[in-house]
């Protein structure tokens, strides 16, 4: 039991240490495949390390490793079957972000316990744990948005870059 928390651990920060590095390159639009495939394969075995063991009812960790799972297949399917074409571009951004945030939160909750998502609920006594989690949500919902709108803008400059080629 101890060896799966090890895992989970280790593997969930080495998948958010990627996901960091991803998520950089996503919004400076010079995204490494080599990285977002080693990031893919460190959350997906870190959410299975997640899963176990076993048990006749959901946990939150269960329940957030699942969510990733579902997230980064999306990524996968955005990325490799439709090319990041069209709408799958913007979805590709977006999910990138909330998979490195499940991880996040997936890991701990491993270090500080089922009912604590962030380290901050002993870091000031009159800190509102909740408006805590809200305002770390809130940080990567912006970051989520600000990476659709990146790669957004990207795609828009270079149709147009292309079109003023076509017309020149």
């Amino acid at each position: 039991m101890k060896a799966l928390w090890w895992i989970h651990f280790v593997i969930g920060l080495l998948a958010i240490g990627y996901g960091a590095i991803v998520l950089r390159g996503v919004l400076r639009v010079k995204l490494s495949c080599n990285r977002v495939v080693q990031f893919l394969r460190y959350s997906l075995i870190a959410s299975l390390a997640g899963l176990l063991p076993l048990t006749s009812h959901l946990s939150p960790i269960q329940i957030i490793c699942m969510l990733s799972v579902y997230c980064s297949g999306a990524v996968v399917l955005a990325w490799r079957k439709f090319r990041l074409a069209g709408m799958w571009r913007p979805v590709f951004a977006f999910l990138v972000v909330a998979v490195l945030y499940l991880n996040i939160v997936a890991v701990s909750i491993r270090v500080y316990g089922p009912s604590s998502l962030i380290a901050l609920r002993s870091a000031k006594p009159g800190l509102n744990f909740e408006s805590a989690q809200f305002f770390f949500a809130s940080v990567f919902v912006v970051l989520g948005v600000l990476a659709i709108r990146c790669v957004t803008l990207t795609k828009q400059a270079n149709a147009d870059r292309a079109a003023s080629y076509t017309a020149g």
